[in-house]
């Protein structure tokens, strides 16, 4: 006989291991409906506002021309866009179906199943024995008698003991004997290998569940870092041209300032479109800040300059924002999706500045 508690352990915990994973499988299926949703309205929002976004005869040919160029660049944006459902993909589903997990329940029951026909064989053993015992009544005569015998006599003696026992003693005992009947503590060879066969085919269930939930995070991750992103990148880099246009401008005390820094509004209400639809699905735009530390996790440096006034290992210039994911995924609480990518300061040592002074004096 094979003890119960562990086999039946596992395979509780088996249960409530795949109950939690296809419950988080068939939350990325409904994130994925969603998103196609989510997307074909952003796609349409972006596209309204490019469409709308023209360029006034007013503006003196060299600003025309600047702004075309502007114009251009969303336009890229507004292509890139237009691509996102493909790239989406909403007609490949996620799959939830899997192999057929084995319920404890299911197998107590197949348990019991076999015991109860165990039981219902045992007792047509004794009949058998009995035909045949009756093949030479000569023999079993003397026998069947001696053993009545001794059978009345072990009752009265079973029957004399109970009478003299305390009550709450009987009590017990016979619940003892219940509890026996109805929990045994051990399986049989058999039983004990149905368990484990279970096992074997739940853990093989289980681990069907988790890859298809890793395909549905890369899937996720794939389309937020590959297909959305490169959209607020390009815009990014478009609105810092816009901005040196402005500065431009403002320092020559153009008349027609006011009315370039209104047709500029277009990247921010773009960018606002791009953000919302991270937000909808909990991803964050990391930006970090010229001044701060270079951290190796966060940060993707491209590039190295020299500059007095900052330290080294600080950050010159944001050149792409990151993207984190703010909640778990691949079992990380956060995920950084990407790091954002910056250029770095890194100055001549002072040591080095000093020599050289030294070998020119």
């Amino acid at each position: 006989m094979i003890e119960k508690s562990g086999l039946v352990q596992e395979l509780l915990v088996l249960q409530q291991q795949y109950e939690g994973r296809q419950k988080e499988l068939e939350k990325w299926k409904a994130e994925f409906d969603r998103l196609s949703q989510e997307t074909e309205q952003f796609m349409f929002s972006f596209h309204e506002k490019y469409e709308k976004t023209n360029i006034d005869e007013e503006f003196t040919d060299e600003l025309k021309e600047k702004l075309e160029n502007r114009l251009e660049g969303i336009r890229l944006s507004d292509k890139s866009v237009s691509r996102l459902i493909r790239r989406l993909n909403p007609e490949k589903e996620i799959e939830t179906v899997t192999s057929e997990f084995i319920l404890a329940e299911k197998i107590g029951e197949q348990i019991n199943k076999n015991r109860q026909v165990d039981s219902e064989t045992e007792e047509v053993v004794p009949d058998s024995a009995f035909d045949l015992q009756n093949q030479d009544d000569v023999e079993t005569t003397a026998e069947e008698n001696h053993s009545e015998a001794l059978e009345v006599d072990e009752n009265n003696t079973q029957e004399h003991d109970i009478q003299n026992q305390p009550i709450e003693d009987v009590s017990i005992e016979k619940e003892a004997e219940v509890t026996e009947e109805t929990e045994s503590g051990t399986y049989s060879e058999s039983e004990a290998a149905l368990l484990k066969e279970a096992i074997r085919s739940n853990q093989n269930v289980l681990e069907e569940v988790n890859e298809r939930i890793e395909v549905a995070e890369k899937r996720f991750v794939t389309f937020m870092e590959k297909g959305v992103a490169p959209i607020i990148d390009g815009l990014y880099s478009g609105s810092n041209y816009a901005n040196d246009l402005l500065v431009e401008l403002e320092q020559q005390n153009h008349e027609q300032f006011s009315k370039v820094k209104e047709w500029l509004t277009i990247y921010p209400r773009l960018m606002k479109d791009v953000e919302a639809l991270f937000n909808e699905f909990h991803v964050e735009l990391y930006i970090p800040q010229p001044q701060d530390t270079f951290d190796e996790y966060k940060h993707e440096p491209i590039g190295v300059v020299e500059d007095e006034e900052l330290e080294d290992e600080q950050i010159k210039e944001v050149v792409r924002y990151g993207l984190i994911y703010q909640k778990e995924l691949f079992n990380q609480s956060h995920f950084l999706i990407r790091p954002a990518q910056v250029i770095v300061v890194k100055n001549k040592s002072k040591d080095l500045v000093e020599e050289n002074r030294g070998n020119v004096e």
